[in-house]
């Protein structure tokens, strides 16, 4: 078992990575000022997962399960209003902990109940997919969709304790390790090129690692988003580095309607990223070309269906990054890189004001391609 600090800026909290250490977990959760456990779930996550989680929880305090429908169209405020109610209705006061048990889906729903009932709950994290445990857990921000966008309804909410259980992890299907090893290439190629030979040796398109890989995997990704957030906990300046891809691929995932995972999306965005920033001499040939590798050497190459492309057009021109420059008729705010391991400044801005033509020839440019692997089914 291992225990980090995560620090970013002056908010710090608790990051444990254990391996069968869900009883542990219960006696550190205990301790954190709170007498009773609500566990916010959606409904995709497993009760093999679920049920250890509840009777280590309920061994400490009273212990209620509060679960949601799966998908991305109730990560909505309607959704966290129906669980704030039953969260009242099962007894939750001041001294309650709110405890996300899932992904970044239950993570994001939970982390808005918890930091708007009583103005503010004690807030644990249980990430169950590498995904969360690797990225949607490093981060401040709390938030649902709109019917307009993605993420565009939320605020910032610090958690009280993350705990990884390895084994949630080492049982995941190899397509979800996958989709979370996105966000690991976006920090290899956005924030720290250096570790790309390293990580070579260790990435594998079959993706199933040991406990003690993924625990080395995570570590990364902690530092990796540290060495931007800890000056930036708010993700403003030098931590927007981190919605390198994004921009495209927030509007496919809400285009294609929970067709592809969001790390599947992420991939796809940065290579059409990518595609942009060759287009205006930013990146070169083999630049471009090693992001096409790192994510064929992780076994994703995702080529959507040609009929999202003016859903995602649409989606793209309502991206949460609208406001960080002031908008332009017929262009679109992207994060760019100006080589690997940084981000191309404009004027000082950290995003990028791109026509609107350029990212369409880049989107097209990647539906043309044709896959050497297409793993979205296992």
């Amino acid at each position: 078992m291992k225990t980090r600090t995560i620090q970013l800026g002056p908010h710090h909290y608790e990051f444990v990575c254990g391996h069968h250490s869900l009883v542990e977990f219960a006696r550190h959760a205990a301790v954190r000022a709170c007498d009773r456990f609500i566990i916010i779930t959606d409904q995709g996550v497993p009760t093999e997962v679920l049920q250890p989680v509840h009777a280590a929880l309920s061994g400490v305090g009273p212990t209620d399960v509060l679960r949601f429908p799966d998908g991305e169209r109730h990560k909505s405020l309607i959704t966290v209003n129906d669980l704030a109610e039953r969260a009242i209705a099962a007894g939750a006061d001041r001294r309650t902990a709110i405890v996300a048990l899932g992904g970044g889906l239950a993570g994001n729903i939970a982390g808005m109940v918890a930091g708007l009932l009583f103005r503010g709950l004690t807030f644990i994290q249980v990430p169950t997919t590498f995904m969360a445990a690797s990225d949607s857990v490093l981060s401040l921000k709390q938030a649902v969709n709109l019917s307009s966008g993605k993420n565009l309804a939320g605020f910032y909410y610090t958690p009280t304790l993350v705990w990884v259980e390895l084994s949630f992890l080492t049982a995941l299907a190899p397509r979800h390790i996958r989709a979370g090893m996105c966000e690991l290439v976006k920090n290899l190629l956005a924030i720290a090129p250096e570790r790309i030979p390293h990580f070579r040796r260790i990435l594998h398109p079959q993706n199933r690692y040991t406990a003690a890989h993924l625990h080395e995997l995570i570590d990364f990704c902690i530092d990796a988003k540290m060495s931007v957030m800890l000056n930036d906990p708010y993700e403003k300046q030098a931590g927007l580095v981190l919605e390198y891809g994004h921009t495209v691929g927030h509007a496919l995932e809400l285009a294609a309607g929970g067709r592809y995972l969001h790390g599947e999306c992420i991939a796809f965005g940065m290579l059409c990223a990518a595609a942009v920033a060759r287009r205006a001499r930013l990146l070169s040939d083999e630049e471009v070309d090693l992001h096409h590798e790192l994510l064929q050497l992780i076994g994703i190459s995702i080529v959507p269906d040609p009929g999202f492309l003016d859903e995602v057009i649409l989606r793209i021109r309502k991206d949460n990054k609208r406001g960080y420059r002031r908008q332009e008729p017929g262009r679109i705010p992207m994060v760019l890189l100006d080589g690997l391991g940084q981000i191309h400044r404009e004027d000082e801005h950290v995003v990028t004001m791109v026509d609107t033509e350029w990212v369409e020839a880049a989107i097209r440019s990647q539906l043309a391609v044709e896959p050497e692997t297409i793993s979205l089914a296992q």
